[in-house]
């Protein structure tokens, strides 16, 4: 947060849940219920207005809904670089893998040379099962 940045107790918890999330997206009502279990009584409304704003900051990205489903957020370090690679994100337990590596540059040519397109990274999702809910799929059908 910057210095002169308003700061509030529901903010700073807000910024504590979403860091300790990090590795997964969140929705607001994850939030709110966080919020309600830690005795910090907090407006829907202004954990929207928060997320708004640590998103326009370069802290957050916000994965769209799909129909039915909530938005979520992910909290991100600045050097993650988010604008420059695809994000997996696990439909089971909403685990979000940052796709940080040379495949990117192979994937983004071929894209733009073979169809025309230039990839937008920050919000691109390619949804499916991370590895850990594979292992906990395969033991079920066992």
């Amino acid at each position: 947060m910057a210095v002169n940045e308003y700061k509030t107790n529901s903010r700073i918890k807000i910024m504590e849940y979403l860091i300790e999330s990090k590795e997964r997206a969140v929705s607001v009502s994850d939030i709110a219920s966080h919020m309600k279990e830690q005795h910090c009584s907090v407006n829907v409304t202004t954990i929207y207005r928060y997320l708004d704003k640590l998103e326009k900051d370069g802290n957050l990205i916000k994965y769209a809904a799909e129909k039915g489903d909530k938005t979520t957020y992910q909290y991100v370090e600045r050097e993650h670089k988010c604008d420059e690679h695809l994000h997996l994100k696990c439909v089971k337990c909403g685990a979000v893998i940052h796709l940080d590596c040379c495949f990117m540059a192979e994937i983004s040519r071929h894209i733009a040379e073979d169809h025309g397109f230039a990839l937008q990274c920050r919000n691109s999702v390619i949804y499916g099962l991370c590895s850990q809910c594979q292992k906990m799929q395969n033991k079920q059908k066992v």
